[in-house]
């Protein structure tokens, strides 16, 4: 599932052994619906409002009393109640219930490597000039926040050459282009009336159209790309998704204007193992 999808992480929640998929571009953890009793979660008076690819939607929210992640277990952790298209999937044997989103991950540095199946959370304290201890040669790249949401990471890409903002979201199977900035870009309607057309799924779990276009180019900090064939459907803001980080090592600093990247030569584990995850306490 990793080789293709969003990165899932092997969790416990209430003891119950569970997996979830890492969701950067989420801004709030979640259980699907049918989980809630199976988990044993306390549920919560409100509502939540939840706006993502594919429009709006609401959901509930549940407590868990315990959330075991890595080493580490969490106390009184909270989750929204949303969606069910995943409900029912499993990896090694293990349920996927639910999203881990920007509110439990902005709590720490993030280093995202796929391609050695592997999510580090780094609690870095007194440090704000640490570096990946990567071999090799990485780079250093600037990104922006929305002004109503600082855990959404902004990357500026260029598609033919256009620069526009991407959020870089690891629970996005593949990299998504809006229509707007595909226009942008210099696309126009009927060509995209002519590319193959496909279905994806909004926050609501409801059917989208996209259509896959072949643009020129695709610029990602320094790594350029040619003739990309990349998603084109009705969002709001344009997605960088997991294809490129499963091909790409990225360290996201919790307190920062910039992110890491290096590309990654080779993938060295099993594409069905699910992703490591590790908390690690650091100072400086």
């Amino acid at each position: 599932m990793n080789d293709r999808g969003s990165p899932i992480v092997s969790s416990t929640v209430n003891g119950h052994p569970v997996a979830f998929i890492v969701d950067t571009g989420a801004r709030f953890s979640s259980v699907w619906p049918g989980q809630v009793d199976k988990l044993g979660l306390d549920s919560q008076a409100g509502t939540v409002r939840l706006q993502g690819t594919g429009g709006i939607t609401f959901g509930g929210v549940a407590t868990a009393e315990t959330l075991g992640l890595g080493s580490a277990t969490a106390s009184n952790v909270s989750f929204v109640i949303a969606g069910n298209l995943f409900d029912g999937h499993t990896i090694n044997g293990l349920p996927v219930v639910g999203l881990l989103g920007a509110d439990f991950l902005h709590g720490y540095d993030v280093v995202l490597d796929l391609p050695d199946h592997r999510i580090n959370l780094y609690a870095i304290d007194g440090c704000t000039d640490a570096l990946p201890g990567w071999q090799g040669r990485f780079y250093k790249v600037k990104i922006n926040h929305t002004w109503n949401d600082e855990t959404k990471t902004v990357v500026q890409i260029k598609l033919n050459g256009h620069a526009i903002d991407a959020f870089l979201d690891s629970g996005a199977r593949s990299t998504l282009i809006s229509r707007d900035d595909a226009r942008e870009a210099g696309v126009k309607k009927d060509e995209l009336l002519r590319d193959k057309k496909g279905l994806g799924y909004g926050i609501d779990d409801e059917k989208t159209v996209r259509y896959l276009h072949h643009f020129d180019s695709l610029d990602v900090g320094p790594f350029h790309f040619t003739h990309p064939a990349l998603s084109v459907g009705e969002t709001e803001n344009s997605l960088l998704g997991a294809e490129f980080l499963r091909h790409h090592r990225v360290w996201i600093p919790r307190h920062a204007n910039w992110i890491f990247m290096q590309r990654a030569e080779s993938l060295t584990k099993s594409v069905t193992q699910p992703t490591e995850v590790k908390l690690i306490p650091r100072s400086h």
